[in-house]
């Protein structure tokens, strides 16, 4: 398993290690081909940094708290910190998501109520108006 990581943001790789955090080589917690599946998956780096998240909370949880000498960062804390950042991106992605709607302009709708080859609807505005 490889990790690399590149603070030019060249690659989509390292622009999900950002987002996720994972940019220490000291303390690694993705390898590069576990993102490369992601983004193989999704082929969104939001997505694809969901994805890790998740991958990230599901590793965190087999560890114990324990507890030492002086400050220390727990499981639980981890974990917060790590569901903060899986809602974060969650809303970050579907922030993103448009709606279009498609429809004709006046002209073009008169033009095809008047084309004799159209289909026309079988339903209309006021239709069932009495």
């Amino acid at each position: 398993m490889t990790w690399s990581y590149s603070s030019a943001l060249s690659t989509d790789r390292d622009k999900i290690r950002l987002k996720i955090g994972d940019t220490n080589t000291n303390d690694q917690l993705l390898a590069d081909e576990a993102i490369d599946v992601a983004l193989l998956d999704t082929d969104d780096v939001i997505l694809a940094a969901i994805t890790c998240v998740k991958w990230i909370l599901a590793k965190i949880a087999r560890d114990v708290d324990r507890s030492t000498q002086g400050p220390t960062s727990s499981r639980s804390q981890k974990t917060l910190h790590y569901r903060e950042l899986l809602e974060d991106l969650e809303k970050e992605a579907y922030a993103s998501v448009g709606c279009e709607v498609g429809g004709v302009s006046d002209s073009s709708k008169t033009t095809l109520e008047s084309d004799t080859d159209f289909l026309q609807p079988t339903f209309s505005v006021g239709m069932d108006d009495k």
